[in-house]
């Protein structure tokens, strides 16, 4: 077998442009499809935490992520009110935790490789040739490799030409993310403060810039459509009556930096790789965002598939390697954010109780489950 050269990758998403900079890294050659006209990711944050921040250290960017972003020194969850129930620290590893813009992460991920880029690119489907692989796109243009990687993102066309359509499982939550300037008077410098009331939660934090971020979830039909009155209106009287800090927020954000998404995952099965082509991020394990694990999961994959491809001569043992190292912990992490999203669910006023008591009293048991998810080291 030949030494794998050519990668193709199709998406230049977050973890995309991680595989691409791993990649080129270890000595071979990545080549990034991605349909859109331009590299830009959307208006959103993110907590990287330090099996992430570990990543980015192996690829000589933790100083510049510390400079763009924000340090982050604790997870606090708190009643609808404003209750504390756990105070979970997150400083403790030889690694920091950071909050950072998608848009900064990404800046800093691809900007080493951009080159390595073509855009306006939509796959179509892919073909086997004896030991290479053939990509084609729905402009006509036909690319050769040594494997390809699917990072394109939950409803993958990688993964639908791997394993057949199989549509992600919705998850009856809807999810709204602002971004603001304003930083409400409550706020504990540091802190990443979530608030869980009646089937929603609203979470923010500070990102770099002196920016802050916002996130909410709620119960929701699939599909629903938007409120007529636009989605502040809409948040606004859905988080009136909470802690301080939540509606103000709103009313600081303007209506064209929130955005909505619907929330889904897939229950993880394996093989997500065939042969010289494999999956990677949420084409391979896409995962309700309740532990914050998404792009960090995708950054430890980009790393763990370019040691195995720089170790192994043959791309199909490589991917295999990769497959087996990735499965387990990201088939954890999916089921966790999966069992985290119900307790959110809960709407029965007794249940609440017992969900926030449950909480406070399992304060250490949670704190420690968390660290011990943080304290992984691809």
């Amino acid at each position: 077998m030949q030494t794998a050269k050519k990668i193709i990758i199709i998406g230049g998403g977050i973890g995309g442009a991680a595989t691409a900079l791993a990649l080129h890294r270890a000595g071979l050659e990545p080549v990034v499809y991605e349909r859109t006209k331009e590299l830009q990711e959307v208006g959103a944050g993110i907590a990287l935490w330090a099996n992430a921040t570990h990543i980015l250290r192996n690829l000589d960017l933790l100083e510049d992520a510390i400079h763009v972003g924000y340090l982050t020194t604790n997870y606090q969850f708190n009643s609808q009110s404003g209750k504390e129930l756990v105070n979970i620290a997150v400083d403790g590893f030889e690694l920091p935790v950071i909050g950072i813009h998608r848009a900064e992460l990404h800046q800093l991920l691809w900007r080493n490789v951009q080159e390595k880029f073509v855009l306006e690119q939509t796959f179509k489907r892919l073909e086997q040739q004896e030991e290479k692989i053939r990509a084609h796109f729905s402009s006509g243009l036909s690319v050769e490799g040594d494997a390809l990687i699917g990072a394109d993102g939950l409803r993958s066309r990688v993964r639908a030409a791997l394993l057949g359509e199989q549509p992600p499982i919705y998850r009856n939550f809807k999810t709204w993310r602002g971004l603001t300037d304003y930083i409400p008077g409550g706020y504990r410098p540091g802190y990443i403060q979530e608030f869980l009331g009646r089937g929603k939660s609203f979470g923010f934090m500070m990102l770099g810039k002196e920016r802050m971020y916002w996130y909410a979830a709620a119960r929701a039909p699939l599909a629903q459509p938007d409120a007529p009155s636009g989605h502040k209106k809409e948040l606004e009287t859905m988080f009136q009556d909470w802690f301080a800090s939540v509606p103000e927020l709103i009313l600081a954000t303007d209506e064209a930096n929130i955005l909505t998404t619907d929330l889904y995952d897939r229950a993880p099965t394996q093989p997500w790789s065939k042969q010289n082509v494999t999956l990677l991020g949420d084409a391979a394990h896409p995962m309700l965002p309740t532990m914050g694990q998404g792009a960090c999961t995708a950054l430890e994959d980009a790393f763990v598939v370019a040691k195995c491809l720089r170790e192994q001569a043959d791309p199909i043992t490589a991917f295999q390697q990769y497959e087996s190292q990735r499965f387990p912990r990201t088939k954890l992490i999916v089921e966790q954010s999966l069992r985290a999203g119900k307790m959110g669910e809960l709407d029965n006023p007794l249940s609440l109780l017992l969900r926030n008591t449950f909480m406070k009293l399992m304060g250490v048991t949670i704190s420690n489950s968390f660290k011990s998810l943080h304290a992984y080291r691809a």
